[in-house]
């Protein structure tokens, strides 16, 4: 938890920021560490996801400029940016993803990576006329901080976004930001603490090697997109047969067995993992959907391998007793995944009663899982 403690004292917008442009632009690397809770504001708890970032400036780098290695310490994954390209390493899964062109954040909006990079930005960021910024001294965990509050226009999907930064006096860099997206249905809370900072002692040609051995260890499957189009293109195809699997019932720890509800059910089989907000929005709908349609036949199983790792299970023991699912939680590994060819989360398919995949569903949204809802119905109806 922290505390705001807002002064009176009004200070020039343009003397903050030229001072922290000032302050970055001294520094050429910078390793540290964050964690990153994000939920909606409806929602009773949240998840918590720590990170470790390098980077590196490189003028080269037109696209960038810089060198990035994040490493996402719950999953784990290694996210690797260099010369436009960005490796997405997954050990578990043994393979890397790239992305070429990679213009996306690293983390989320306010990991302040790009604004470290490319100091410039923040200052650009200001200077927007339809921006509206506040700059004001608060009190942070006992010390005086420089607090920026920056608000950014409606767009065109009605989404509003306000970005808080909470920097220290001395080097100039965030201890606490937060992001508020805004929309007619929700409130979604994204928040970045930070820590252990070091200024100038990145040594990227150990950064490069490590690089080298993640990419031999994990070697680069395919080239990544956020196209939904695509994705589901690389997936199972309607009317293949469901592949069969095995887990663990997280409830009971007994043995789980798909091929024993095929051919009596239609089920649905939705993956998951706790550090994702649209999966967590998507377990209430699921529940009801269950209770509702469970003595017609209907079978829903949540698949989770992400959390099923030692390091993982008091977090997800901790999340799902602050939710009464009506469905069944089943614990699997990162092969069943790969066979289902999940490369986003949520994803749900439908399997009816011949064992086939009936419907896939990527992500969850309350229109799509109308259609969702639809198709169930006509294939219990028949």
């Amino acid at each position: 938890m922290f505390l705001l403690a807002f002064t009176s004292c009004k200070k020039q917008d343009k003397d903050v920021i030229s001072n922290v442009v000032e302050i970055l632009n001294k520094n050429n690397s910078l390793h540290f560490k964050a964690i990153q809770k994000y939920y909606y504001q409806s929602e009773k708890d949240t998840t918590y996801t720590p990170f470790e970032i390098w980077a590196l400036r490189d003028k080269n780098d037109s696209l960038r400029n810089g060198f990035v290695w994040v490493d996402n310490n719950y999953r784990p994954y290694h996210m690797m940016y260099n010369n436009g390209d960005f490796h997405l390493a997954i050990p578990p899964k043994k393979t890397t993803v790239l992305y070429k062109n990679f213009k996306d954040n690293f983390i989320s909006p306010i990991d302040w990576i790009d604004f470290f990079l490319k100091p410039f930005l923040l200052d650009e960021l200001i200077a927007r006329p339809e921006v509206k910024t506040i700059i004001s001294d608060t009190i942070y965990q006992g010390e005086i901080c420089d607090q920026i509050e920056i608000t950014i226009p409606e767009n065109s999907k009605g989404e509003l976004k306000a970005y808080t930064y909470i920097l220290s006096k001395t080097h100039h860099f965030p201890l606490l930001s937060m992001m508020k997206s805004k929309t007619k249905d929700q409130i979604y809370i994204d928040e970045i603490t930070f820590t252990d900072y070091e200024f100038d002692k990145v040594n990227i040609d150990q950064l490069k090697e490590d690089q080298k051995r993640v990419l031999q260890e994990n070697p680069v499957e395919r080239e990544g997109t956020d196209s939904e189009l695509v994705r589901l293109e690389k997936m199972i195809h309607i009317g293949e047969k469901a592949p069969l699997f095995e887990g663990k019932f997280y409830a009971t720890e007994k043995e789980f067995k798909l091929e024993n509800y095929i051919g009596k059910n239609v089920i649905v089989v939705d993956f998951w993992y706790t550090h994702c907000p649209p999966c967590v929005k998507a377990m209430p709908a699921l529940s009801e959907l269950y209770n509702e349609y469970k003595d017609q036949g209907l079978k829903i199983f949540g698949l989770n391998s992400v959390d099923n790792r030692p390091g993982s299970l008091a977090n997800l023991d901790k999340f799902l007793s602050n939710r009464k699912l009506s469905y069944d939680v089943i614990m699997t590994q990162a092969e069943v995944d790969l066979k289902y060819k999940i490369s986003s989360y949520p994803t749900m398919y439908i399997v009816d009663k011949e064992g086939n995949i009936s419907y896939i569903g990527i992500g969850y949204d309350t229109e799509k899982f109308k259609g969702f809802k639809e198709h169930i119905i006509k294939l219990l109806k028949n």
